[in-house]
C-alpha cells in the first residue's frame, strides 16, 4: 500500500481548510500525510490547524506570500509519499477517492496524472458538474471542458474516466513523475501553472485521466467583495486578471505550434482582452481592467 502525501496550499481560509483537511482524514488512508501550505495567512490559520489536528498534519509557512505555485512546490519539498495529492482548500473529497486513484494507477502504470471528477457545491451552481477533463483549442486558447455543468444525476455510468490534458484543483502524481517534469513553473506566479504542469506530463509521454468514481465537492470559494462574474471568469482581483492574460500568451508560446501561436497572440488574446476589459468595466472594476490589458500587452511582447 503506498504512502499519500496530501498537499493543500491555503490562504486566509481558516475554517475552510479545516473542513478540507478533516474531509482527507475521514477517508481513513493508513499512510497518509498531509501537509498544509500556508501562503502567510493574516487570519488564525495555523492556531487553528494545530489545536484541531496536532501532529497529525505537517504545518508549514512561506516566507512570503507566494501564491498557489510556490505553495505547491513548497509542499512537495517536504513530502514523503510515493503520490502527491495535490488539492485546494476549498474542497471536501469523498471517502473514496484516494483508494481510486491509487487503484487507477496500480491498473495502468502508462498513467502520470490522476484527477477525481469535481462537483459544483454553490449556491445557483449545485451537484453540477466543474471539471471531468479538459483541453485547449490550439488556436484560440480557450478551454475545452468535458460535461461541463452536466447535473451529476444525467452522468452517464459509463465510462467511467475520461482523458484530460490538465486538471484544476485536485489532482494525483506520482513522485518520480513529479520529479521528472520539474514540478511546476513557478514563473507562471498563478494561473495556467497547472495546465503547464499537466502538459509536461503528456510530453513525457504519459496518460492522464479523470475519474468518475473518484469525487470531490468544489465549494467555489467567493471571496468578500469580488464580483461573483468576475470570479467565474477568473479575474475576480487584478494581480490575478494580469497573471490570467499574461500566461495565456506564455502557455501558448511554450505548448503550441507555430502558426497556433500567432492565431492567438494576433488575433485571439487581443479580442478576448477586448472582452475581459469590457466585462470588467461594466462591473466598476477599472482596476481589473487595466491589469487584464497590461497583461495582454506584456504577454504579446514576451515580457514578465
Amino acid at each position: 500500500m503506498p504512502n499519500i502525501s496530501v498537499i493543500i496550499p491555503t490562504f486566509n481560509r481558516a475554517d475552510m481548510v479545516c473542513r478540507c483537511v478533516q474531509s482527507i482524514l475521514d477517508t481513513g488512508w493508513p499512510k497518509l500525510e498531509i501537509i498544509v501550505v500556508d501562503d502567510c495567512s493574516p487570519d488564525d490559520t495555523a492556531t487553528k490547524i494545530k489545536e484541531k489536528f496536532g501532529t497529525t498534519v505537517k504545518y508549514t509557512r512561506n516566507a512570503k506570500n507566494s501564491f498557489t505555485t510556490v505553495s505547491r512546490n513548497n509542499g512537495a519539498k517536504i513530502a514523503t509519499g510515493d503520490y502527491l495529492f495535490f488539492l485546494d482548500d476549498d474542497n471536501i473529497v469523498d471517502k473514496d477517492i484516494i483508494s481510486e486513484m491509487v487503484k487507477a494507477f496500480e491498473e495502468n502504470p502508462k498513467l502520470g496524472l490522476v484527477a477525481p471528477m469535481a462537483i459544483h457545491m454553490r449556491p445557483g451552481k449545485s451537484n453540477v458538474i466543474w471539471s471531468l477533463g479538459s483541453d485547449f483549442n490550439r488556436w484560440t486558447s480557450q478551454p475545452k471542458d468535458n460535461c461541463p455543468n452536466l447535473p451529476i444525476a444525467d452522468l452517464p455510468e459509463n465510462p467511467k474516466s475520461y482523458p484530460t490534458s490538465y486538471h484544476p484543483n485536485a489532482f494525483m502524481v506520482p513522485r518520480k513523475v513529479f520529479d521528472e517534469v520539474g514540478g511546476f513553473d513557478e514563473t507562471y506566479i498563478q494561473i495556467y501553472e497547472e495546465s503547464d504542469f499537466g502538459w509536461k506530463i503528456g510530453e513525457a509521454g504519459y496518460e492522464e485521466i479523470v475519474l468518475t468514481t473518484a469525487r470531490t465537492q468544489h465549494c467555489g470559494f467567493l471571496e468578500p467583495g469580488c464580483v461573483p462574474e468576475l470570479r467565474q471568469l477568473g479575474i475576480e482581483r487584478p494581480f490575478r486578471a494580469y497573471c490570467f492574460a499574461r500566461n495565456r500568451l506564455r502557455f501558448a508560446r511554450r505548448h503550441f505550434n507555430l502558426l497556433q501561436i500567432l492565431s492567438v497572440t494576433l488575433v485571439f488574446a487581443p479580442l478576448s482582452a477586448a472582452y475581459y476589459v469590457l466585462v470588467a468595466l461594466r462591473n466598476k472594476r477599472s482596476d481589473v481592467a487595466w491589469s487584464y490589458f497590461k497583461g495582454t500587452l506584456r504577454g504579446i511582447l514576451c515580457l514578465n
